[in-house]
């Protein structure tokens, strides 16, 4: 019993080190995210753990048919933590770029691989795609930013952010980080790297939370007869859902598909709000009482319209 007592006591103290460590927050230089955005091509990278699950080579495939919206200026390749263990960032290369060569974009784009997750707030890792979101962002403005496309952790933006301040306002950091707004952060892009999940609600960056995608469900029959029909990548598309039993159910959330179609047609697709951008704790809960400057919340994602782009984007592409 004394063992129990006295690690629960460790751990409570932990943990409150944790919360009391140096906050990155600044919410007076903090802009708010444009929303919509301007009319015209936004210039784009998407950083993706695309290995991880089916949703962001859906994603992509929508992204890539848009090329009068969406410049993409590259792709990272994200890890996505214990679960895809040290090698996670190699395999969302390998699943990259397969979604690419099905697309028949194979060395159309730059591809980069990302860092692992971070460890401490005073030193952030070193990879080639931190180091080219630093790069293309020092060529945008204020007033025509680079859209940081996070479709997995929020590691990359996290640490180019920290490691190259000057980019702060140059930045739109788009993170899909569904969440149970407004008690709790919880879902798979947070936990796999939850101390960059802290830093960036704490940065002072124009962030928008792609907070809902839960409803882009598309049955599998459904699935074989309007993507898996529509040439070679949606036939990848569909084909790609086959051997996992969670991506195929008639339930499975395309939830990365939402962010991109937003980005194309924010009034058609999505709904929004403008809300104090809370504190992360370090299980997960969100703190309201330490606001750290404007949030842009996207909480409401149209499902036919969203999928009536990939439709087009797909018989643009074949």
């Amino acid at each position: 019993m004394e063992r129990i007592y006295f690690y629960t006591a460790w751990l409570a103290l932990s943990f409150s080190g944790i919360q009391a460590q140096t906050s990155l927050a600044r919410p007076e230089h903090r802009l708010s995210a444009p929303w919509p955005p301007s009319p015209g091509v936004l210039r784009i990278i998407i950083d993706t753990d695309t290995a991880n699950e089916v949703d962001d080579q859906w994603a992509i495939a929508l992204a890539l048919g848009f090329p009068e919206r969406l410049q993409i200026e590259g792709f990272i390749a994200a890890h996505y933590g214990q679960r895809g263990g040290a090698k996670g960032i190699a395999k969302s290369r390998a699943s990259l770029e397969s979604t690419l060569d099905a697309a028949r974009k194979g060395g159309s784009f730059a591809l980069k691989n990302g860092s692992d997750p971070i460890v401490y707030r005073d030193r952030v890792p070193e990879s080639e795609g931190v180091d080219f979101i630093i790069e293309k962002a020092r060529t945008a403005a204020v007033e025509n930013p680079l859209w940081l496309i996070l479709l997995g952790p929020a590691t990359d933006g996290v640490a180019a952010l920290i490691k190259a301040p000057d980019i702060m306002d140059k930045v739109v950091v788009f993170w899909h980080g569904r969440s149970e707004w407004p008690k709790k952060c919880a879902n798979f892009n947070a936990t796999n790297d939850g101390l960059a999940t802290q830093l960036l609600f704490e940065l002072p960056c124009r962030l928008v939370l792609f907070d809902t995608g839960s409803d882009l469900t598309m049955p599998m029959e459904e699935s074989a007869r309007r993507i898996g029909t529509a040439g070679v990548l949606g036939k990848f598309l569909h084909d790609i859902r086959k051997p996992s039993p969670y991506a195929s159910r008639s339930d499975k959330g395309m939830f990365d598909l939402g962010g991109i179609a937003a980005l194309i047609d924010p009034v058609g697709t999505s709904k929004w709000e403008q809300t104090p951008a809370p504190s992360v704790c370090f299980d997960y809960l969100y703190d309201h009482s330490k606001t750290n400057g404007p949030l842009l919340r996207i909480f409401n994602i149209d499902r036919e319209a969203s999928f009536k782009l990939l439709d087009q984007s797909l018989a643009r592409q074949q």
